[in-house]
């Protein structure tokens, strides 16, 4: 680029360089809103960091329950060794949920989205009913929720004393990002009542704690834990009266495209109240309002992995404001989960 010559990246709408019409000017002093704003920053990169500095737990250790296991060559499962355990888990399951004194919460995360299964269990929930009393509640996984618009966060149901049923693949570090409520698996582990199942593997609770059964039939157990909730009564939907079919609407189809969202503009001003990472707030709420008006329009983000991206996924997220994402945009979180313990 020869010199003098202004980059478009660096022009306002009008012309006029961005960085002319800084020059002159200070960041304002941190209102205690903005103290406020700042130390909740803070907060969440102290506590990402922490994420990281985890002990590792012996693989010898008597008693440590479900654990990662780490394949040195692959393994295979025989089809006479997968249908023996997926048998087991079956059974296992039936009974937890008949069982289950707190009743049972199902949670799907976005890649269950594509279980007919998952679809059929939806269909069938009851949006008219409290959760609460339900022997049987179905919702969302912020994952899910996450690739979805919005700027209003639907309500997320806490399982409380119930056995967790989650479908779909976990990551530590999507959890950290977008702010998940992590600590209902953590009770729910500790309790001897969570059961994850995703491709190939189930982990439920035997004997006295969990364990990890590998290379079960995982949509074959997923029917199962459906045929056998749905003889407990009627699945209520966990986000609240009146919700599921807005949420279904806009995970499955198009729904009613909203007024076009003003322009969006920035004061330019830095500090005071505000942080730099309010102005990406803005910016994912913006485009949250701009899918909604258009619903057929392709809008969504990817995003890198760091503690600095993490803590702005994370402010998005409190916010609560859609990071608008994607399949493939979990895909890389879950992939950056790896090392995580």
């Amino acid at each position: 680029m020869s010199q003098g010559v202004k980059r478009s990246g660096l022009l306002d709408a009008s012309g006029v360089d961005i960085f002319d019409g800084l020059k002159g000017k200070k960041i304002k002093a941190a209102t205690s809103e903005g103290e406020k704003k700042k130390a909740e920053v803070q907060r969440m990169a102290a506590e990402y960091s922490a994420a990281y500095a985890r002990g590792h737990v012996a693989d010898d250790a008597p008693f440590i329950g479900a654990q990662p296991k780490l394949l040195r060559k692959p393994e295979i499962a025989t089809p006479a060794e997968t249908a023996r355990k997926t048998a087991v888990a079956m059974k296992t399951l039936q009974k937890l949920i008949e069982t289950a004194p707190q009743g049972v919460h199902i949670i799907l995360g976005q890649d269950a989205s594509n279980s007919p299964v998952a679809r059929s269990l939806m269909d069938a929930c009851v949006d008219e009913a409290d959760p609460e009393k339900a022997s049987v509640m179905l919702s969302m996984n912020d994952d899910w929720l996450h690739t979805l618009p919005y700027v209003q966060p639907p309500v997320r149901p806490e399982p409380g004393g119930r056995v967790l049923i989650y479908i779909g693949t976990p990551g530590k570090y999507m959890t950290m990002c977008i702010r998940s409520h992590k600590t209902r698996a953590d009770h729910a582990y500790k309790g001897n009542r969570l059961v994850v199942v995703c491709r190939g593997v189930c982990m439920l609770p035997l004997g006295t704690q969990e364990q990890n059964i590998f290379g079960v039939d995982s949509d074959a157990i997923f029917d199962s834990i459906a045929k056998a909730a749905r003889l407990q009564g009627d699945i209520v939907w966990g986000h609240g009266v009146g919700t599921r079919a807005p949420l279904m609407q806009k995970a499955f189809g198009y729904p009613q495209a909203q007024p076009a969202p003003a322009p969006l503009k920035f004061s330019g001003d830095a500090g005071g109240s505000e942080t730099s990472f309010c102005y990406f707030v803005q910016y994912l709420k913006y485009l949250n309002e701009a899918k909604l008006s258009k619903p057929a329009m392709r809008i969504l983000n990817w995003y890198d992995t760091g503690l600095l991206v993490s803590v702005m996924q994370g402010a998005v997220a409190e916010a609560g404001v859609s990071l608008l994402t994607d399949a493939d945009g979990l895909a890389m979180l879950r992939d950056a989960s790896i090392g995580h313990i």
